[in-house]
C-alpha cells in the first residue's frame, strides 16, 4: 500500500481536476460533405445510375464521391468553384445525354468556415460564441481518413492545444501539421491554424483567454456569421456576455479573482446537478481576470428555472466559501410580437388620423349626426365612382326611326293617329292613355299594317303617289313639333 504524503495528494487531486477540466474541450469538426450522405441532396435521395446531377453555382467546398468506386452519371452541372473528390482508383462515367434522365441537386453551396460555431460540437448552449470554436486550450478532432473535409481558415491567426482525426488516438504532432498547409483541404491562402506553446496547455493560468487576449477581430469575424442567425430575444433583460454575438437569456454568477476556475466550476457542477435535464452551464474566465458561470435554459426561455438555478448556485457558493461578487438573471420571458409591431403602425395610423378628425369637427360646432351623414356620402361618393368606372365600357344602342316623338297612345274613342292629329291643331298635350310606345325600336307590326291599308285595293300609280306624299307631309309635321 502506498503512502502519499499531503503534498503529493494534492499534486495528484490538481491531476485528476485539471484533466477533467480539459476533457470538456474537445471540440469536432460537424459538416459532413458525402455523395451517399442522403441530407446533402434536394429531395433526399442519392442520385442512382444514369441521373443527371447539378451543383449549385456557389458550391465553394468539396463534394467526397470515395465511397463509390464507379459512378456513372447521363451529365452533370459543375459550379464556379469547388472539388469532387474520387477515390484512389474511382470513375466518374458520362452516359450518352437522356431527356427522360432523373435530376438530383445538391442543397449545400458556399464555404464553411473554421470561425463558424455551428460547425463545431462539444460545447454546451451556455457558451458564447468565441469559445464554441477551437480555443487554445482546446483538442480539436477532425474527420476520418476516409472521409472528405473542406475547410475556409480564419483571417486572423488562431491556436488550439492539439489536431487529430476521429479515427486516430494520437494527435498530430506539431511538424506534422504544418506539413497540411499545402493540401487542398484548407482554403486560405495563409495556414492561419497553429499549435499553441505547451506551457499554455498545462496550467490553469490567471487569465485564460479563448485566444489569449481580447480577439476583437476574431470575434467579429465569427460575429459576421452567427448575428443573422440571432432571432428574436426571448427575455425582458438579456445579458451582455463577453465573446457572445447575440442577446443572452439566461443567468451569471460572477466571484472574484483570486478563486481557481477549477474550484469554482466543480463547486458550479455540484449546485446544478439536479437541473441536468432543464439547464446548461459554463464556467469561465471573464476578461478582467475573474470567474463567472453563465447558465441558459435548455428549449424556450421561462425565466423561473434560471432564477431558482442562480439562487441554487449562488447559495452553494457562498457555502464553500467562494466569494460571490454578483448574480443576475434576465427577467421575465417574452412572447414574440414582431408581427404585431410591424403591423400595428399599419393599422393603427388610419385609425388615429380618423379620432383627430372627428375631434376635430366636433370642436368646430358640427354635431356627430353631421360628421355621421357626411362619410355615409363620401362613402357613397366613391363607391359611385368605382361602380361608373367599373362600367365605362358599357354602351347602349340608339336608332333613328321616323316615327316622330314620344307620345301616349289609343286615347278612347279615337284612334292614335286622329288623337294626335286634332291635339296638334287645338295645341292641347294628351296626358292620359295607356301603352308607352318605346322610341328606340321600330314597330314592324304598324308599318306593315299600314302598308297593308295602302296596298289592299287596286290603286293607280298616281294615287299610290299621292298616299305616300301624304305619310310623307305627315311624318315631317310631327317631326316638326
Amino acid at each position: 500500500m502506498f503512502n502519499f504524503s499531503v503534498p503529493y495528494r494534492k499534486i495528484i487531486l490538481c491531476i485528476i481536476l485539471l484533466s477533467k477540466y480539459s476533457a470538456a474541450f474537445e471540440k469536432h469538426w460537424l459538416p459532413d460533405l458525402e455523395w451517399q450522405t442522403a441530407n446533402n441532396w434536394v429531395d433526399g435521395r442519392i442520385p442512382e445510375i444514369d441521373n443527371r446531377v447539378i451543383f449549385p453555382q456557389q458550391t465553394r467546398h468539396a463534394v467526397g464521391v470515395a465511397a463509390t468506386d464507379n459512378l456513372r452519371l447521363s451529365g452533370i452541372d459543375l459550379p464556379r468553384q469547388g472539388l469532387l473528390v474520387l477515390s484512389r482508383n474511382g470513375k466518374l462515367q458520362l452516359s450518352d445525354s437522356r431527356t427522360d434522365a432523373k435530376i438530383s441537386k445538391w442543397s449545400k453551396e458556399g464555404n464553411f468556415f473554421w470561425a463558424d460555431p455551428a460547425n463545431w460540437n462539444g460545447s454546451s448552449i451556455a457558451v458564447p460564441h468565441l469559445e464554441r470554436v477551437p480555443c487554445r486550450q482546446d483538442d480539436v478532432v477532425l474527420p476520418s481518413v476516409n472521409r472528405t473535409l473542406s475547410v475556409l481558415l480564419p483571417v486572423r491567426e488562431v491556436q488550439v492545444k492539439s489536431i487529430r482525426l476521429s479515427n486516430e488516438r494520437q494527435p498530430f504532432l506539431e511538424e506534422e501539421w504544418i506539413d497540411f498547409q499545402d493540401r487542398r483541404e484548407f482554403s486560405r491562402s495563409r495556414f492561419s491554424v497553429k499549435y499553441a506553446e505547451l506551457y499554455l496547455t498545462m496550467h490553469d493560468c490567471s487569465k485564460c483567454f479563448c485566444q489569449g487576449n481580447y480577439m476583437s477581430d476574431y470575434l467579429e469575424e465569427i460575429c459576421a456569421i452567427q448575428r443573422p442567425r440571432c432571432g428574436f430575444t426571448g427575455c425582458e433583460y438579456p445579458l451582455t456576455v463577453e465573446g457572445h454575438c447575440c442577446p443572452y437569456c439566461g443567468g451569471r454568477v460572477s466571484t472574484s479573482k483570486q478563486i481557481p476556475l477549477v474550484t469554482v466550476q466543480t463547486a458550479a457542477d455540484e449546485a446544478l446537478e439536479g437541473y441536468t435535464d432543464k439547464i446548461a452551464w459554463h464556467t469561465r474566465r471573464s476578461w478582467n481576470g475573474g470567474v463567472e458561470i453563465l447558465v441558459k435554459e435548455k428549449g424556450d426561455y421561462s425565466g423561473i428555472t434560471i432564477q431558482e438555478a442562480v439562487d441554487n448556485l449562488r447559495v452553494m457558493l457562498q457555502k464553500t466559501g467562494i466569494d460571490v461578487t454578483n448574480a443576475e438573471t434576465a427577467g421575465a420571458a417574452m412572447k414574440d410580437s414582431r408581427l404585431a409591431v410591424i403591423l400595428g403602425p399599419l393599422l393603427g395610423t388610419p385609425l388615429v388620423a380618423i379620432a383627430l378628425f372627428l375631434l376635430l369637427f366636433l370642436y368646430f360646432g358640427y354635431s356627430l349626426e353631421h360628421v355621421l351623414s357626411g362619410c355615409m356620402e363620401a362613402v357613397s361618393s366613391v363607391r359611385d365612382g368605382i361602380r361608373v368606372d367599373k362600367q365605362k365600357h358599357g354602351f347602349a344602342r340608339f336608332e333613328n326611326v321616323p316615327e316622330g316623338n314620344v307620345r301616349i297612345a289609343n286615347v278612347p274613342g279615337t284612334s292614335g293617329r286622329e288623337a294626335d292629329n286634332d291635339n296638334v291643331v287645338k295645341g292641347i298635350t294628351q296626358i292620359a292613355g295607356g301603352r308607352f310606345e318605346n322610341p328606340l325600336y321600330r314597330s314592324n307590326k304598324r308599318d306593315k299594317t299600314e302598308i297593308r291599308k295602302i296596298l289592299d285595293a287596286p290603286l293607280s300609280l298616281a294615287t299610290l303617289k299621292s298616299q305616300i306624299d301624304d305619310q310623307l307631309e305627315t311624318k315631317e309635321m310631327d317631326t316638326e313639333e
